[in-house]
């Protein structure tokens, strides 16, 4: 008989867990990574590193690689956030407080004094608000939705993702170098490589707001309202048609086979489109939405379209006539 008022079922226990793991493993990422002098892109590669492994010892501690599912989403906000921390404030972060010679006396510097107490810092102008103020509310509510999207999903430490249980059935004893280059490594890569928009945006942005910003604001918008259509759409059909055995072919999903995907793919898009904007000369950053895209056309779909085909007997005939994502005419 359990007394408790608030009984700890496993879904809440699990919930805990990923609180207790994500809050450890940003917060030594984060400070581990501002006791340098690195510049600031440096430092983020540093508390990325930090990050990620703390993560993939969570995930190892628990046997379940799951663990680090809400990576994805829940690093976006945290990384602008901390872009503007590091930039914005950097007297507030250097490693010891910062000293400044006068004659033959030391005077320390209070770090909140002075210019310290602009919004926006001693690096900041007024014109670069608008456009950080748009995007960190696009990321919100962006983080927001797909982050519940999992937890509302995910029954807690006792289920792991199958893809990650194909893994471990193929590689068995060396699954674990597999899943932290796989599975953490990996998609940890591809985040920080969609985050370097970010980065542009915060840290060398110049430009005031422009009719890119407007597109930015159009794409990133659509692809979240996009995708969580889709999800929702896609959880109401497998509500519907529990262990029937049948595709979803109706709304978003006659029009395109992986219209989440699509969604997913054209929020990074929208992130450079800002950095774009806020400093063309830094267009080398594309280089994070090119490799998003290509790891969802060559990795992700493949590997869920031949699940689907070994597990759907309409999957087949659903392909033939829907394009996998941009939703063209109907084959």
């Amino acid at each position: 008989m359990n007394l408790s008022p608030f009984p700890i079922t496993p879904r809440v226990k699990g919930r805990l867990i990923l609180l207790l793991v994500y809050f450890v493993a940003f917060g030594l990422g984060f400070w581990v990574s501002t006791v340098s002098n690195y510049s600031i892109l440096l430092k983020s590669v540093v508390a990325t590193a930090v990050t990620v492994t703390i993560i993939f010892l969570g995930s190892l501690d628990f046997n379940n690689s799951s663990v680090f599912d809400p990576y994805w989403s829940v690093a976006p906000p945290l990384m602008l956030l901390y872009f503007a921390a590091l930039f914005y404030y950097p007297a507030v972060f250097e490693y010891g407080p910062p000293v400044v010679k006068t004659g033959h006396s030391l005077v320390v510097t209070i770090p909140f004094s002075g210019n310290a107490l602009h919004p926006f810092g001693t690096g900041g102008s007024w014109y670069q608000a608008p456009r950080l103020m748009i995007l960190f509310l696009l990321i919100l509510v962006y983080s927001i939705r797909l982050t519940g999207n999992f937890l509302s999903g995910w029954p807690g430490l006792k289920h792991e993702d199958w893809r990650y249980i194909s893994f471990r059935e193929k590689t068995k004893n060396g699954y674990w170098p597999v899943s932290f280059l796989a599975i953490h490594f990996f998609p940890a890569l591809m985040v920080f490589g969609g985050t370097l928009s970010l980065w542009v945006v915060v840290v060398h942005g110049y430009k005031p707001l422009n009719f890119l910003d407007i597109l930015a604001l159009f794409v990133t918008g659509f692809a979240i309202i996009l995708e969580g259509m889709a999800d929702r759409q896609l959880h109401r059909f497998l509500r519907e048609t529990k262990d029937s055995g049948k595709t979803m072919n109706t709304g978003l999903w006659s029009c395109s086979r992986h219209p989440n995907y699509l969604g997913e793919i054209l929020f990074w898009w929208g992130l450079f489109l800002f950095a774009l904007a806020a400093n063309p000369s830094f267009w080398w950053v594309i280089a994070g939405p090119l490799a998003i895209t290509l790891m969802f056309l060559f990795a992700s779909i493949p590997m869920i379209e031949k699940r689907m085909l070994s597990h759907r007997t309409d999957y087949l005939e659903y392909k033939r006539k829907v394009p996998m994502l941009i939703p063209w005419k109907k084959r």
